[in-house]
């Protein structure tokens, strides 16, 4: 008579310990890659809102230049030391600064001509980081 040895399929134990050990090892390496990202994340949100300031800027100096042009939504001359702090809200979209960032005064002397800027810093509060940006005057 033959007797015919079957064999069970499957995988070893050390096979399964190799795979679980690897998994571990990928797991790790993603949660410490991705883990800090908040930093790049404020980061750029603070980027993404001096590079807002500057072109409303710009888009408002344009307005003002353009000959028979519709004018500048927010005059930007002879500027006060709090000058960041009453026209940057105006140059907004929404009219008001975005929650968690301030801006202080001027860091340049205030406008002599059009077309010369004031440097006003944009601070996020959550991180205390800064960005300047830069004003351009629409007039003397």
């Amino acid at each position: 008579m033959n007797t015919v040895r079957s064999r069970q399929g499957g995988f070893t134990l050390i096979e399964l310990i190799v795979v679980i050990v690897l998994l571990g090892i990928l797991g790790a390496v993603a949660t410490a890659r991705f883990q800090d990202l908040s930093g790049s994340a404020n980061a750029a949100a603070l980027e993404g809102v001096t590079a807002e300031i500057q072109s409303a800027s710009a888009i408002n100096y344009a307005a003002a230049v353009i000959p028979g042009g519709p004018g500048a939504d927010v005059t930007i001359s002879a500027a006060p030391d709090n000058v960041c702090n009453t026209v940057i809200p105006g140059l907004m979209q929404s009219g008001v600064m975005p929650t968690g960032y301030t801006t202080a005064g001027n860091v340049a002397p205030a406008c002599a001509a059009a077309g010369d800027s004031v440097v006003c810093v944009v601070t996020q509060a959550a991180t205390t980081n800064t960005s300047n940006v830069n004003l351009l005057c629409t007039g003397p």
